[in-house]
């Protein structure tokens, strides 16, 4: 039987306790807070990192995954006696992790497929979570990358920055529009469409966007049945828990995770965003 091992980078949020329960190696992206370099999970856990984002937002940077510490996982998961790799990696268009993946995996002599996600946060996770159950399961390795590869085009993902600034500053929203939406008072909900963070909706006001994206979802699960999201945040827990408690009271069959937005995402949305996200059936 092929020993199976999965590489993803800490976009895909997994925690220290679903790491040592899988065959999963988690290679960290950096993170750039008040001129430091962070680890991200290494050197600076969610909690401490949205202590300084909430300080230090402005200007917060992510980098991808060093190049040789990404070959030296592949080296490990080979010298750790796995027989073949699947590596899952966030949206191409916004890290050069998937690339870095490819040409590492090239320089080691082990079965490997690379897959660019085209997402990132909760859908990501998820799609990893189900090629991993069906190796646990017993099933086979190509049977499990084109799942993952079909998996691809199902993601969901909506945003909602509390703050224009630090999105523009990302370059994931221009000038004109943070200005323009300022200048209104407009409240911007953002998707992840193609592997890219666009503008989806403009809303007047804070306490209308929940309405809003509260509507999205219903919408979700009226026509594509999902039974599952994930409601995440970006350290303003209390906000998030509005989304968790209106969807729960309308729809208490709904699974609803709730979770940290990862640490590279909420640098480029700032401090207070609300994410939901989820992967259709």
């Amino acid at each position: 039987m092929t020993k199976i091992a999965w590489l993803v980078d800490t976009a895909a949020g997994f925690t220290k306790e679903e790491i040592a329960e899988h065959d999963l190696y988690v290679v960290p992206m950096g993170l750039i807070l008040n001129g430091h370099s962070y680890i991200d999970q290494v050197n600076l856990s969610s909690e401490e990192f949205y202590q300084l984002l909430q300080q230090y937002g402005e200007g917060a940077k992510s980098s991808q995954p060093n190049f040789q510490a990404m070959l030296n996982t592949y080296h490990k998961i080979k010298e750790d006696g796995y027989d073949a790799v699947i590596a899952v990696h966030p949206t191409s268009e916004l890290t050069g992790s998937y690339q870095n993946s490819l040409t590492a995996s090239s320089e080691v002599e082990i079965k490997s497929a690379v897959i660019d996600s085209r997402t990132g946060s909760y859908p990501y996770k998820k799609m990893v979570l189900e090629g991993m159950a069906l190796t646990e399961n017993g099933e086979s390795f190509d049977t499990a990358v084109s799942h993952i590869k079909q998996r691809v085009n199902d993601s969901v993902l909506y945003l909602q920055p509390k703050n224009l600034q630090q999105v523009r500053r990302s370059g994931r929203l221009t000038a004109s529009q943070s200005f323009l939406a300022g200048l209104l008072s407009i409240q911007l909900i953002l998707s992840l469409e193609e592997g890219k963070i666009i503008p989806y909706e403009k809303v007047r006001t804070r306490k209308k966007v929940l309405d809003r994206m509260i509507e999205i979802v219903e919408d979700a699960i009226e026509n594509d049945n999902i039974k599952e999201i994930c409601v995440l945040n970006s350290g303003d827990k209390e906000e998030a828990q509005k989304y968790v408690e209106r969807l729960q009271q309308d729809y208490p069959d709904l699974i609803i995770h709730e979770d940290y937005m990862v640490a590279v995402a909420s640098v480029h949305t700032g401090y207070g965003t609300v994410s939901v996200g989820w992967l259709k059936n």
